[in-house]
C-alpha cells in the first residue's frame, strides 16, 4: 500500500511536470520516460508486486509517454491518439500536445488543425476533465482483520503490569 501510494505521487509529479514545463514535452522525453516507467513494472514483477494496484496508478504515466511518441500528423493520427489516450483527460492531452517540441530538423511542428481535430475527437470520451494531478490525494489503508483464536475470558494479565481493573 506504501508502494502504491509512493508511485501514485512520482507518477503524479511527473505528469504535472510534463503538462507545466514545455520543454520537457519531445520525443526523446517520451522514451526515456518509457524506459523508466519499464523498470518500474519489471521491478514490480521480479518481487511480485503485480497485484498492488501499483502499474493502474502508473498507466498515466505511460500514456503521456505515449502520447509524446506516436506520430502526430493525419486525422487517422487524431483518432488512434484519442484511442490510445483513455486514462489521461482531454485537456491533459490537448496541453501536452501544444507544449510539444520537435526535434531539431527530424520533425514538424505539430500543426493546430492536428490539435483542433484531437480536441473534437476527445470531447465525447465522458472522462473526467482535470488539468493537473492532485498529488495530495491519500489512498485509504486496508488492514486486515484476523482474528484469534483465543477467547477474550482465557486471557490471564499479570499482576506485574497494573492492569487489576481488565
Amino acid at each position: 500500500q506504501a508502494l502504491r501510494q509512493l508511485l501514485f505521487l512520482i507518477s503524479g509529479t511527473t505528469l504535472n511536470h510534463l503538462l507545466l514545463r514545455k520543454d520537457t514535452c519531445s520525443w526523446s522525453r517520451g522514451i526515456q520516460l518509457r524506459y523508466n516507467i519499464s523498470q518500474l513494472e519489471q521491478w514490480l514483477r521480479a518481487e511480485g508486486l503485480q497485484q498492488t494496484g501499483s502499474r493502474e496508478v502508473l498507466e498515466p504515466l505511460v500514456q503521456a509517454a505515449q502520447l509524446l511518441q506516436v506520430k502526430k500528423v493525419t486525422e487517422e493520427d487524431a483518432g488512434a491518439l484519442c484511442s490510445l489516450c483513455t486514462v489521461l483527460s482531454p485537456q491533459q492531452v490537448v496541453k501536452i500536445l501544444r507544449a510539444y517540441t520537435p526535434a531539431a530538423g527530424l520533425e514538424e511542428r505539430i500543426s493546430p488543425s492536428f490539435i483542433s481535430s484531437v480536441e473534437l475527437q476527445a470531447q465525447y470520451g465522458g472522462r473526467p476533465s482535470q488539468l493537473l494531478v492532485d498529488t495530495s490525494h491519500l489512498f485509504p489503508v486496508h488492514l486486515p482483520f484476523i482474528s484469534s483464536p483465543l477467547h477474550l475470558d482465557e486471557l490471564r494479565i499479570p499482576d506485574a503490569l497494573g492492569l487489576t481493573f481488565l
